[in-house]
């Protein structure tokens, strides 16, 4: 028999998967689209040169899937003593990514929706670096600060080298989201210690 929580627990890989694969097929489908030239939100609205009717399925849907997905995997952490409070922040992580396909570029809610998600990226992984680090697990908290990192640290070098707005922003923001989706991946396949119940070797 399948064990259930082993199901539940390797949603989160499935939410990277289906994320990414939508985000990454949209740009290889889309007739004009650039990692210098543009942002990937320009694959949600097909009023854009590199918007067309499929990338804008692609690129919401896959967030809008990947953030339902992510609310299951979000469920599972919740469920465990020790990341508990890690749940309740991925979930609304994975809701505003959702949201930034419910609300594409041209509507108004699409900036501060977007924003919130890569803002929640860091503060998750953060909030699990200071977890682990406090209950011995330095692995864990070292990979989760770095990739946590890694996210803001692309943005704010974009904001201080130029306009903001300025063409190529999809570079920094596709940084971010495989930050996010490593360390997802990573928690989903338990390739870093979480049980409490292991032998705590200061890792």
């Amino acid at each position: 028999m399948v064990d259930r929580q082993r199901m539940w627990q390797y949603t989160g890989i499935l939410t990277v998967i289906v994320t990414l694969l939508g985000v990454l097929s949209a740009t290889l489908v889309s007739p004009a689209f650039r990692w210098q030239g543009n942002a990937l939100s320009d694959l949600g609205v097909a009023a854009t040169a590199a918007g067309t009717p499929l990338t804008v399925a692609l690129f919401n849907g896959g967030l809008i899937l990947g953030g339902l997905l992510g609310l299951v995997f979000a469920a599972y952490l919740i469920r465990q003593a020790d990341q508990h409070l890690l749940g309740v922040f991925f979930a609304l992580t994975v809701v505003l990514m959702g949201l930034v396909g419910v609300f594409p570029q041209d509507q108004s809610a699409h900036v501060p929706v977007a924003s919130g998600f890569y803002l929640c990226i860091t503060l998750t992984l953060w909030l699990d670096s200071g977890l682990r680090f406090r209950e011995g697990w330095h692995l864990r908290g070292a990979v989760a600060a770095l990739l946590g990192g890694i996210n803001i640290g692309g943005l704010v070098v974009w904001g201080l080298t130029g306009a903001v707005s300025r063409p190529g922003i999809a570079i920094p923001e596709i940084v971010g989201a495989l930050a996010f989706g490593t360390w997802a991946a990573l928690v989903s396949l338990d390739s870093l210690p979480v049980s409490s119940t292991a032998t705590n070797a200061g890792i």
